[in-house]
């Protein structure tokens, strides 16, 4: 996807100041269990695990405010989606004609699975703005000003969860056939690129 991404950013199809980060889980089958260790990228798990629906696995995606997928992960069904946050924005490299690549955004939104200090840290680490909804369970006060929540800017997320509502219309995407997950990571990347070709070869954004 990397000259895709170029291709992209040099037609400035791509916004470089406001990405968002959200998960969805895709339901596997009985026939994805019982994979064998294949290769020394394949996980052990396979990014296969239980939650309260069943046997899933996780994709965590990172897409601008246009619906263009700049990098994604997959975990196991029952694994917390803060601690997949950190990982995902480091793969994000977008290539420009000159320069290096960009790695960072100036404003980073998600929704309270990743309200944890380790996320809020990373992102003034960076300078960057998490938008971030804050879970409604008893804290600790935190020490100093309360940090601000930009709403209007928050409502932007329903952008991601469009792209998600697309990638799954996919037969072979809402359903993980793939007993590796490396084939299911194969499967997922295809979507993505589909959906970055769309900006050169379809009359629809």
């Amino acid at each position: 996807m990397t000259r895709l991404h170029l291709r992209l950013r040099q037609g400035g199809f791509i916004d470089l100041d406001t990405w968002m980060v959200d998960s969805t889980t895709i339901r596997a089958t009985r026939a994805a269990a019982g994979g064998g260790k294949k290769g020394p990228d394949e996980p052990v798990d396979h990014c296969l695990g239980r939650s309260r629906g069943g046997l899933g696995t996780k994709i965590h995606l990172i897409c601008d405010t246009n619906g263009y997928p700049l990098s994604f992960t997959l975990s196991p069904g029952q694994q917390a989606d803060s601690r997949n946050f950190i990982p995902l924005l480091d793969q994000v490299r977008l290539p420009g004609s000159q320069g290096r690549p960009r790695k960072r955004c100036r404003t980073v939104i998600a929704d309270k699975g990743y309200d944890s200090e380790g996320v809020r840290r990373y992102c003034d680490r960076f300078g960057m703005q998490p938008v971030i909804a804050q879970r409604t369970t008893h804290r600790k006060p935190r020490p100093g000003l309360p940090r601000l929540f930009d709403r209007p800017k928050y409502q932007q997320r329903n952008v991601i969860e469009r792209l998600f509502g697309w990638l799954k219309e996919r037969r072979r995407l809402c359903t993980r056939f793939d007993k590796l997950a490396n084939s299911f990571k194969a499967i997922v990347t295809l979507a993505c690129i589909e959906r970055c070709m769309r900006a050169d070869f379809s009359d629809k954004p």
